[in-house]
């Protein structure tokens, strides 16, 4: 490897920790994550019924299994800092392949510190979350890309690695299927690109090989079925699989948004000047870009595919001002020493603690004063409550949805937090205690004059109300300080104690 390469490389690794470092939360699910792992490493079990949960559940098709072993793992031989370290490790894997596969495109342009930057600030602003289980299929996701665009190029065997990593990613993440249908689309292009090295007919062998050991799971062949419907499912409810242009989202994904629509448009105006067009590169970049815009959660898989396959295109832009991209470039070296020397200042070897998005106050108020019984939180914060409270508290549901919950629980609990007409039904249908509602939901103010139940205590975002007769006279209050709350985000009675 060339020495500058290797500088690039580490410039690229200093800014992924940086980026890590300015998230200041985790993802909701992470503690269901490592509920999982804790059962797997400590006790040698899979979990396929959700023991956490008083509703009725299916059986547990656990997607994410594998990544729950890596994060627990991480925790604890690691601790908190190895989530910060795990992420920056999978951004630069991501970075780095698709680098790699930016060389491989015809008089391809030397590769921009300044380029790349702008790739990893989207990646994460797409990613704000410390550590998702997603962030596995992303990185593999650009392996993919590469060993396809080298296979298209020139005959390495390469492609005969991809049904061994389907094994691996298979079981970290149920975002294989992205993958497969990489290779699908690469298959399409070939078969109908003019000139094309006639490469589908192996392209489709691999395919077949790598969809036939997706069966190599815990669940065997009953999770194909359970992949698929998970693949297919309509989620009109959950926020991160809403479109860019809903008002939720489109403030804060139109950089991302603008980025990939204009790779797009850089290969149409190629296409047009050039009277040729690159069919599989096309078929990719339009899929991706319709998947990206459409869904949230799979605009990263759009921006990697613009950055690897649109490179040459992006630096035709601004050919023009060559001499003043130059001296951007240069400066980028120092913005990337401030930026290392901002990483000791973020407390990276602590825990990350959020008022704003985890109820700490809450589930501390819980704990403390030991009030026990079935509790039905906010559909996104239902692991936290899980992790902390288990086994004094079981949950309504969480954010693992298709993975272990019916639709007519996730429904249920979306029309009580709205206080609709059967809102009622939570409690009467469902051995319900406590109720958590957000303070901004119709649910807050409908339970405060509900002779049902009773108010008990108000944390930063949700209120606590009991069933009436389990309230007392009263109740020790909560630690307030937010370093408390770091030292004890990863405490529970059940599952450890990570500090």
């Amino acid at each position: 490897m060339r020495k500058k390469t290797i500088i690039l490389y580490i410039l690229l690794a200093l800014i992924c920790v940086f980026l890590s470092c300015l998230s200041m939360d985790y993802d909701f699910d992470l503690y269901a994550r490592l509920i999982v792992g804790q059962r797997f490493i400590e006790d040698g079990i899979l979990p396929f019924k959700d023991f956490m949960s008083y509703t009725p559940t299916h059986v547990w098709y656990d997607h994410e299994w594998g990544s729950s072993v890596v994060f627990y793992s991480v925790l604890k031989f690691i601790g908190p800092v190895g989530f910060l370290l795990l992420q920056a490790l999978l951004m630069l894997g991501t970075a780095i392949f698709v680098i790699k596969t930016q060389r491989l495109q015809k008089h391809a342009y030397p590769t921009s510190l300044v380029f790349m930057s702008i790739f990893l600030f989207l990646f994460m602003q797409a990613n704000p979350a410390l550590i998702r289980c997603h962030l596995f299929s992303f990185f593999f996701f650009s392996m993919f890309l590469y060993i396809l665009e080298k296979e298209r190029k020139q005959s390495t065997g390469l492609i005969w690695a991809m049904p061994f990593i389907v094994i691996v990613w298979n079981n970290l993440h149920g975002g294989v299927v992205s993958g497969l249908g990489l290779i699908f689309m690469y298959i399409v292009g070939d078969i109908f690109q003019k000139d094309s090295r006639n490469i589908w007919k192996r392209l489709l062998a691999v395919l077949v090989l790598s969809t036939s050991v997706l069966i190599i799971n815990p669940y065997g062949y009953k999770y194909l079925d359970f992949l698929f419907s998970a693949a297919t499912k309509n989620r009109e409810y959950i926020t991160e699989w809403w479109s860019v242009f809903s008002r939720m989202h489109f403030l804060y994904y139109l950089p991302c948004a603008i980025y990939v629509v204009l790779a797009f448009l850089c290969n149409v105006i190629n296409i047009i000047k050039l009277k040729k067009i690159n069919m599989t590169k096309t078929i990719v970049l339009f899929v991706t870009l319709y998947l990206g815009l459409a869904h949230v959660k799979l605009i990263p898989v759009a921006l990697i595919a613009a950055a690897a396959l649109c490179y040459n295109e992006f630096c035709g832009l601004v050919h023009p001002i060559k001499t003043w991209m130059k001296k951007i470039e240069k400066s980028v070296y120092l913005v990337i020493i401030v930026m290392a020397c901002f990483i000791p200042l973020s407390s990276p070897l602590h825990p990350r603690a959020s008022l704003y998005k985890f109820p700490l106050y809450e589930i501390e108020f819980l704990l403390i004063n030991n009030i026990k019984g079935n509790i039905v939180a906010p559909f996104g914060l239902g692991s936290y409550a899980a992790y902390k409270l288990y086994p004094n508290n079981l949950i309504f549901i969480d954010g693992r949805y298709e993975e272990v919950y019916y639709d007519k629980e996730f429904l249920l609990l979306r029309n009580t937090w709205l206080a609709e007409s059967n809102w009622q039904d939570i409690y009467k249908n469902y051995q319900t205690d406590i109720i958590m509602p957000p303070k901004t939901d119709n649910l807050y103010e409908v339970l405060k004059s509900s002779p049902d139940w009773v108010h008990i205590f108000d944390g930063r975002l949700c209120g606590i109300f009991v069933r009436k007769g389990m309230e007392r006279s009263s109740y020790l209050e909560p630690e307030y300080g937010l370093d408390y709350y770091r030292r004890t985000m990863f405490c529970s009675k059940s599952f450890g104690c990570f500090k």
